[in-house]
């Protein structure tokens, strides 16, 4: 992000400013997900807060009685995906690599907002300031051309080089745009962190790797199911 968002000196960037408590009462999220909200920080414009969705979060616990028993002893609660994102950001970019060079939208911390804790994020935003269009948004677009395609690939590449472990390979989690800094390129937004009890793929690079692979030629497969079905 940008330092100057974070600077002292300003009033709109004071710490209440940034970690809140945020005011998010009838704002529209610019994006949901599975069990979350994206909404524009209120005071940042390099920066998004993703809310947990306790509705959404109670019906899949309800379809899924084993997770709710399991999940009842876990302290955190539904909050348990943001310490998953967190160490693993932390992982990946404390690595030999170098911080920053990581694919990976960057965490900022968390913060109180008015719909609960928030998990506080980078932006990754089109030329206009907008929140950018995912690679799932592009093939339906019918944007996906072949230089997008040999980007993927080495996007990929990189995460599996960065040992990032991912629970959820999926186009609607790799945003194509620019991040604070104003660099292009794709970034991981969502899916990463593990998840399992025994965290294998945390524990091999090689073996992460090979998911990696198996999970990426099954996404790129579904985009070209996608691609071949006509508009409409």
């Amino acid at each position: 992000m940008n330092p100057a968002d974070l600077s002292s000196g300003t009033p709109a960037a004071s710490f209440q400013s940034v970690f809140g408590p945020l005011n998010l009462d009838g704002e529209v999220p610019l994006a949901t997900g599975g069990d979350r909200h994206i909404f524009q920080h209120p005071h940042m414009p390099s920066l998004l807060v993703k809310v947990m969705d306790m509705r959404a979060r109670a019906v899949y616990l309800e379809a899924r009685p084993f997770k709710r028993w399991y999940k009842q002893y876990q302290r955190e609660s539904a909050y348990r995906v943001y310490l998953n994102e967190i160490s693993e950001y932390v992982t990946t970019t404390t690595r030999p690599s170098g911080v920053w060079q990581v694919p990976m939208a960057r965490i900022l911390g968390v913060a109180q907002t008015t719909l609960g804790l928030g998990l506080v994020v980078e932006k990754i935003r089109d030329g206009e300031g907008n929140i950018a269009p995912t690679v799932a948004d592009l093939a339906r677009q019918g944007k996906f051309d072949a230089a997008l395609s040999a980007q993927l690939d080495e996007f990929f590449d990189d995460l599996a080089d960065a040992h990032v472990v991912m629970h959820d390979v999926s186009a609607s989690n790799i945003a194509c745009g620019l991040n604070a800094d104003g660099k292009p390129g794709l970034y991981l937004i969502d899916g990463f962190g593990v998840l399992p009890l025994i965290p294998l793929y945390a524990w091999s690079k090689r073996l992460n790797r090979r998911r990696i692979r198996r999970k990426y030629a099954e996404m790129r497969a579904s985009l070209a199911r996608r691609l071949a079905t006509p508009a409409g």
